[in-house]
């Protein structure tokens, strides 16, 4: 499909590593959008390879394209995290694109409804919001325990739609074309695996742009087994302690940052093993896991101040 002057261009970004099969779902999902709005509407996806070796995105992203229409394009950046694939597809879509155009942002181990870009597109129209994000419901790759569905780890954030957000992430996300220019800064890529996308829409907020919730726009996040695992929780958590204080130091300074995050670390720590017992004593798995990830939650909360590299490295190669 190629991108015509006089329709209104929405470019959405997505960065892949190693996933052919997920690639392949979700460009085959937004090839099936059904799009009912006033305005017509042309849409372009850009895929950024996250391994330039690896030919498998270009081949499946051009069997999706010629068996649909889809108009992909496929770049490659060689620099690997999170951060550094997103600017190259933001860059990419920020030339493409221009006053009244869209970007979003989905990740490769998502698929989409056929309504969902018809609902982003409504309900920013409705609600005059800059940005629009949603919910992420999960899919279990595999029966997850029992104690994960109880503990519920993985239960989507629900607001009412038109809700103000303080911040969006890059798994469910549509903005206006020209939001980036504000920022001399887009993806931090100090921050090595969690955290630089609601750091980059947490700065554009802070600019003006408004964010607001469309409950109906849900995206189908797919979980493999090896997420539903004590460990991963864990680690996760503690990954996400420790981009508490880059966070607020934009918004608070430095020393602001740095004091109020190190005071809350004892205090999740100790919440966290006043759980685990409880868990022990009868709570359950679920309790465990919990009151383990909120001791892990505080201690990466003193590494996230005390580490040079703003989220800290991660403490394995699955976090």
């Amino acid at each position: 499909m190629e991108i015509l002057s006089n329709m209104r261009r929405v470019v959405i970004c997505i960065s892949t590593l190693h996933r052919p099969e997920g690639l392949t779902r979700i460009l085959r999902s937004l090839a099936a959008q059904t799009v009912r709005d006033p305005e017509s509407v042309a849409l372009r996806v850009v895929v950024v390879n996250n391994d330039p070796d690896d030919p498998r995105p270009a081949s499946e992203a051009g069997r999706v394209q010629a068996s649909t229409g889809l108009d992909v394009e496929v770049l490659s950046e060689p620099r690997r995290g999170v951060a550094p694939p997103r600017n190259r597809g933001l860059g990419r879509a920020v030339e493409l694109t221009g006053e009244g155009d869209l970007i979003g942002f989905l990740d490769d181990d998502e698929e989409v409804k056929p309504a969902w870009l018809s609902e982003m597109l409504r309900v920013k129209r409705d609600h005059a919001a800059e940005i629009v994000t949603g919910p992420v419901i999960p899919r279990f790759e595999a029966s997850p325990p029992a104690w994960v569905l109880e503990g519920g780890f993985f239960d989507a954030s629900r607001h009412a739609t038109g809700s103000t957000r303080p911040w969006a992430f890059t798994n469910n996300v549509i903005l206006d074309a020209t939001l980036p220019q504000r920022l001399d800064i887009w993806f931090d890529e100090s921050f090595l695996r969690l955290s630089e996308d609601r750091h980059f829409f947490q700065r554009l907020a802070r600019t003006g742009a408004r964010i607001v919730w469309a409950a109906d726009a849900p995206v189908i996040d797919h979980v493999p087994a090896s997420r539903t695992t004590a460990g991963w929780l864990i680690r996760r958590m503690r990954t996400v302690g420790r981009c508490v204080a880059p966070l607020r130091r934009d918004i608070d300074g430095p020393f602001r940052a740095v004091v109020a995050t190190l005071a809350k670390s004892p205090v999740w720590i100790l919440i966290g093993g006043v759980t685990t017992i409880a868990g022990s004593i009868g709570g359950g798995k679920a309790w465990r896991v919990r009151g383990r990830g909120w001791i892990a939650y505080g201690i990466g909360l003193s590494e996230g101040v005390l580490m040079s590299s703003r989220a800290g490295r991660p403490s394995s190669a699955s976090d």
